[in-house]
């Protein structure tokens, strides 16, 4: 497995100037010169792959006596829904009473472990993206994205409030006044009812926690703090450049501050078996999350996991597979935890495999039957520590 040169594992995050000054001019509004093509194709791409599904958003109904609602059996004999695992659609609208959708931006940001702070060359998955959707448009400002990110939304579901999401790179890696412009930005219209910030757990000190603590006063604070594995040999094996332990720790800091917090989890990591990961999700399950990402390894172009993949050093999980230990994860995690994902997809000009990430609802629908024919739902086998 390729990895990108270690360097300073456990220094403190230094600021990147360059990506510090264009995010700042982006949130005082400099406005960028778009061609009309590279508009028209922004509008008609989808902004995330659970809003496309609607499929699945027709499957929810709502989970009484919880705060989310859930994905139903639709095939019992007696007519009646039977709760199977929460939704973050189900989450939003009985939190905001509405249709409540989130706008991926991108404000310019980079991570520690591309910029030689912790490493170089970012982590062994991820495309020069970094994670954002690809229906963002990098040249245009944070408002514009949002702004124009909006009105495409509620035009294609009907959406009614937003929530402007932080998606690409480390959103939480910049000195608080450029943080605080960002967020006020992404604020700065009457339907945007919170901020989601996805981020790494290297990158919470308190001075930043402090201040989303502050947000959190004012509006709806969501944090998304990867970590696809809690086996540091993972972690190193692909350039993560943090601990485990970091994320265990930020996430309790957080949580002392009331922030509500999701994490991510990968299936299908380099040299990880199904204990491996089944270990992954009894760490995070008890420790007061609020909502949870799980999604199979997808190998994108240009990174460095494609490389190993072309060379076969990287095999894949084939699709039934993925969904026994989706099911598996599901019955360990607590019935209230949000799921936010269960499936990654993408198109095939960005990823190379597995081929079946390519039809999220074949899968999405497969996960749902393994869980009927079990006869079991999120929380079957979740026992509390304390």
């Amino acid at each position: 497995m390729q990895k990108g040169a270690r360097l300073h594992r456990h220094r403190t995050p230094v600021v990147n100037w360059p990506n510090v000054v264009e995010s700042l001019h982006r949130a005082l509004g400099y406005e960028a010169r778009v061609s009309r093509l590279a508009a028209v194709l922004l509008l008609m791409h989808t902004i995330d792959g659970q809003q496309k599904n609607k499929a699945e958003r027709q499957n929810i109904s709502k989970n009484t006596g919880k705060n989310a609602s859930a994905v139903t059996d639709k095939g019992t004999s007696t007519g009646q829904t039977q709760p199977r695992y929460t939704s973050f659609n189900g989450y939003l609208k009985e939190k905001f009473s509405a249709r409540v959708y989130r706008v991926p931006i991108d404000a310019g940001f980079t991570c520690p472990n591309r910029d030689g702070t912790r490493a170089m060359g970012g982590c062994t998955f991820c495309d020069d993206r970094g994670s954002g959707a690809p229906t963002i448009n990098q040249v245009l400002s944070v408002k514009e994205q949002l702004f124009t990110g909006i009105e495409r939304i509620r035009r294609r579901f009907k959406a009614e409030k937003f929530l402007a999401y932080f998606q690409a790179f480390t959103n939480t890696y910049a000195p608080e006044a450029v943080l605080r412009s960002l967020y006020d930005v992404s604020l700065d219209h009457e339907d945007v009812v919170g901020i989601c910030i996805g981020t790494r757990p290297d990158c919470l000190d308190d001075n930043v926690l402090n201040l989303l603590a502050e947000y959190q006063e004012k509006t709806f604070v969501f944090l998304e703090v990867g970590l696809q594995s809690a086996h540091n040999k993972t972690l190193d094996l692909i350039n993560r450049a943090h601990s485990a332990e970091e994320f265990f720790d930020a996430v309790e800091r957080a949580k002392k501050k009331n922030i509500e917090v999701a994490t991510h989890l990968i299936f299908g990591l380099p040299g990880e078996s199904r204990e491996d990961m089944m270990e992954t999700v009894r760490q995070v399950a008890d420790i007061g999350l609020t909502a949870i990402k799980i999604h199979q390894l997808c190998v994108y172009k240009h990174t460095p996991m494609a490389v190993d993949y072309e060379q076969g050093r990287l095999p894949l999980l084939e699709e039934d597979e993925y969904v026994q230990l989706v099911c598996d994860a599901l019955e360990m995690l607590p019935p209230d935890m949000v799921v936010m994902r269960l499936v990654a997809e993408g198109t095939r000009e960005e990823i190379i495999a597995p081929d079946w990430c390519f039809e999220k609802n074949r899968i999405m629908d497969k996960i749902d039957q393994e869980l009927i024919r079990r006869g079991t739902r999120q929380g079957s086998r979740f026992s509390p520590k304390n």
